[in-house]
């Protein structure tokens, strides 16, 4: 499992194994404080599976800056 700190926001990455695939796809959980509280985000990657842990993890990692990067922009 891969984790960081990107703009005040908690992500954790992680690869997890699809066994009738023998591949591994990307998730990743983001997670914030709010002015309401604690909130997730979780983003799980169906479309695209990798060979190595490594690489699902900085898949997901990427799209979780990116969702950031969207939210940021947004608000």
């Amino acid at each position: 499992m891969a984790a960081l700190l990107y703009k005040d926001f908690f992500i954790t990455a992680s690869g997890q194994f699809d066994k009738q695939k023998e591949l591994r796809m990307p998730i990743a959980d983001i997670s914030w404080h709010s002015a309401s509280g604690y909130e997730s985000h979780t983003i799980q990657d169906s479309v695209h599976y990798f060979g190595t842990k490594k690489e699902a993890e900085a898949f997901a990692i990427e799209a979780a800056k990116a969702w950031v990067d969207a939210r940021v922009k947004a608000a």
